[in-house]
């Protein structure tokens, strides 16, 4: 994403964030100026339960902790009613409000210059808004595509006097890492992958392909990135691939998860535990307290940080990988950079 990119039918960056006040659930209203003193994120998107704005939404809920490390307060904005709004809420166990546009409808997305008119629904508008109350950044994506979280979080960033990041991986391969294939390999791939999510599972024999095709010229990296709101399962499994990892079979753990993806209850995961001959008691406990939990939020921010926008995301050598991920593609890329390193 160009992060600096302003959009000429939307309010740009500079302009004063008009006022507003809307019905963010039954009997309940939520002004702008309520968070004035802080940063606000105004997220504008087309309808609830279609599946971009789902998955985008989804993942806002999931990285809520890096936009309060800003104290920033998220909003999001559509022409649904607020009944809509609180069924969809529910639906997604969202943990920020929704607000409803819808009488007049689209009145506010009129005035940030974020109204399909011919359509009759909001543009998939992200807006940043500065303690003062002005719009520091704005950016307009089309409609089909999830626009992520990396351009917001590098405008508050910069809000706060921050470095922003590019779409480079923040966090480089380092010992902590789960990594299949000698360190000195040229091309280095890394995953950030959430064992229930399907496309994840497509891309797992894509990578078995890779890793057979190249040899000891790839070095694989997995690291953790379930989005717990729309995979129930993607964060125990996580942790027992951890907890896999600590008595030496991660990998073996990781495939079997993928191989088993539809079949991810605690029990089948205890159930494989013992298939590989792991402790199965010190599987239990890492699931009772959470070992791993820090480890794993530790990859989502990384992930985050690094413009990981959903599930898989592959970096080539530490820059995102922003095309398919279809064996062909996959391994075009690659052999770039192979070709780059020689």
């Amino acid at each position: 994403m160009n992060t600096t990119e302003t959009p000429d039918t939307i309010l740009a960056a500079g302009t004063p964030a008009p006022d507003f006040t809307l019905p963010a659930g039954p009997g309940k209203k939520v002004s702008l100026h309520d968070f004035r003193g802080q940063p606000v994120v105004l997220v504008f998107y087309p309808a609830d339960w279609s599946p971009v704005c789902g998955d985008q939404v989804a993942l806002y809920n999931e990285i809520l902790p890096e936009f309060q490390n800003f104290n920033a307060q998220l909003l999001g904005i559509s022409v649904d009613s607020l009944w809509c709004h609180k069924a969809f809420t529910e639906h997604k166990n969202l943990q920020f409000p929704l607000l409803a546009d819808f009488e007049p409808k689209g009145q506010i997305a009129r005035q940030y210059g974020a109204y399909r008119q011919n359509d009759g629904i909001t543009e998939r508008a992200l807006f940043v808004i500065d303690e003062k109350g002005m719009i520091s950044w704005s950016y307009l994506s089309s409609p089909g595509v999830n626009p992520g979280a990396d351009g917001i979080l590098s405008a508050l960033d910069e809000l706060a006097g921050h470095e922003p990041h590019t779409d480079k991986m923040i966090v480089p391969v380092n010992a902590h890492d789960h990594a299949q294939g000698p360190a000195t390999a040229p091309v280095t791939l890394v995953e950030y992958g959430d064992y229930e999510c399907p496309d994840c599972g497509d891309a797992y024999p894509v990578v078995k392909e890779l890793q057979k095709r190249l040899g000891d010229k790839l070095r694989f990296v997995y690291r953790n990135f379930p989005l717990n709101h729309q995979h129930p399962h993607a964060q125990h499994a996580s942790e027992v691939a951890e907890a896999a990892g600590d008595q030496g079979k991660f990998w073996e753990m990781h495939d079997l998860l993928y191989e088993k993806q539809q079949q991810l209850e605690d029990a089948q995961l205890l159930q494989y535990a013992d298939q590989l001959g792991l402790d199965r008691a010190k599987i239990q406990q890492a699931l009772d307290n959470h070992t791993y939990t820090s480890r794993i939020k530790e990859e989502i921010s990384s992930g985050t940080r690094s413009g990981v926008n959903g599930t898989p995301t592959f970096f080539i050598n530490g820059q995102r990988h922003n095309a398919a991920y279809d064996v062909e593609t996959l391994l075009a890329a690659i052999n770039k950079a192979l070709e780059a390193k020689n």
